[in-house]
């Protein structure tokens, strides 16, 4: 308050739109307010956040290195035709089974301890409550419905997915390091374990089957591959013409439901 009147600082560009009567076109108000994530949305594993995802998006082969004193996981990430959208969530599980594969190699098969170690668990209550915050609280969630026997199909605190065990030497395999790490061997031998998602990008891999995809990420593992790039479709969705895909693909980055592109 100055002299009694109310005083407020603003940019030349909002106070030109404020005189025009218009809503400034970088505001906050402007569809370009994310918020603040909510701890329903916060510590999600990759599964989970497969799992809450309305618009799926990828289909993932994650690759898990066991050894004596080290857990590292890496995700190869295969683009799709086109994002498919879901009405009801969590997915049913046979939808998660054609789009993740989960290997795990090592000199000795993977112990429970090692399992919880990973990024592919999935805590049913947590899924639930991320659900009905986002329902209840995001613009692209509004109609969703939350399927419990969806939910039910899936075991607590246990990978949605079978996991397929290679039998390997103990060294680190060469995608999981970075470009400046001269030693082959890890040494994480607590806690969570690293994680690196790598993405394919190529035409062929748009029609390839789940088995196809599979066999190509194993072999891009087995061949040491480092050099990946996020690929895109041939006519892939519009980000400017659709402000909810990113908000129904990554609901833990909008949550609620609104910033997305094209806002």
């Amino acid at each position: 308050m100055v002299g009694g009147h109310r005083v407020f600082s603003a940019c030349t560009a909002c106070l030109n739109g404020i005189k025009r009567h218009t809503l400034p076109k970088y505001a906050l108000a402007n569809g370009r307010w994310v918020g603040t994530c909510p701890p329903e949305l916060q510590g999600l594993t990759y599964v989970e956040q497969l799992l809450i995802a309305r618009n799926r998006h990828s289909f993932c082969v994650a690759q898990v290195s066991c050894g004596q004193r080290f857990l590292a996981s890496n995700v190869i990430v295969f683009g799709q035709p086109v994002a498919r959208m879901y009405d009801a969530l969590p997915p049913p599980k046979k939808d998660i089974e054609e789009c993740l594969a989960i290997l795990f190699v090592g000199s000795a098969k993977p112990t429970d301890e090692d399992i919880r170690r990973t990024p592919f668990l999935v805590r049913l209550h947590v899924v639930l409550a991320a659900l009905r915050w986002l329902q209840l609280n995001s613009a692209a969630y509004a109609d969703i419905r939350i399927s419990m026997e969806n939910l039910a199909t899936y075991a607590d605190n246990e990978p949605p997915v079978g996991i397929i065990y290679r039998r390997t030497g103990p060294a680190a395999p060469d995608e999981s390091l970075a470009v400046y790490e001269a030693s082959n061997e890890r040494s994480v031998d607590e806690g969570d374990c690293v994680f690196t998602v790598h993405g394919l990008s190529s035409s062929e891999f748009v029609n390839m089957t789940y088995e196809a995809k599979l066999a190509t990420a194993i072999r891009h593992f087995d061949t040491g591959g480092r050099a990946l790039a996020y690929g895109h479709d041939q006519q892939p969705e519009s980000m400017y013409h659709n402000a909810d895909l990113y908000p129904r693909m990554f609901p833990w980055l909008y949550p609620y439901g609104l910033g997305g592109f094209g806002n």
